[in-house]
């Protein structure tokens, strides 16, 4: 039976798509734009950091798996920003992921005596 301290398989799969978003020059380009600004049309963002429309919503798409920018309509015009609060969850989360925990350590020190 799992700990109720251990994250879930869902959440596990969220933390994936999140760093996955990370791995990637392009993307953390996309990042260190947005994080200067309130929000910007796919259109504006794609003429700032040159590259083009169709393969920066391709990188938008997996920003926004990964939960680091959000994403609304205004008629034709997509508007991102990046997600600041998705950002901190994430990091409190990893935080909370790879705290020591003393049954692990117990677990540790039992395993090096065998």
């Amino acid at each position: 039976m799992a700990s109720p301290t251990l994250l879930t398989n869902p959440s596990l799969r969220e933390f994936r798509a999140h760093y996955q978003a990370l791995a990637s020059v392009t993307r953390l380009r996309i990042l260190q734009y947005l994080a200067g600004i309130p929000e910007i049309t796919v259109l504006e963002l794609a003429e700032a950091i040159g590259i083009s429309q169709p393969r920066l919503s391709w990188h938008l798409r997996m920003l926004r798996r990964g939960q680091l920018v959000r994403a609304h309509r205004v008629g034709r015009a997509v508007y991102y920003s990046l997600n600041r609060e998705g950002l901190s969850a994430f990091h409190r989360e990893l935080t909370t992921l790879i705290a020591p925990r003393p049954r692990v350590r117990a677990l540790q020190h039992e395993w090096s005596e065998v």
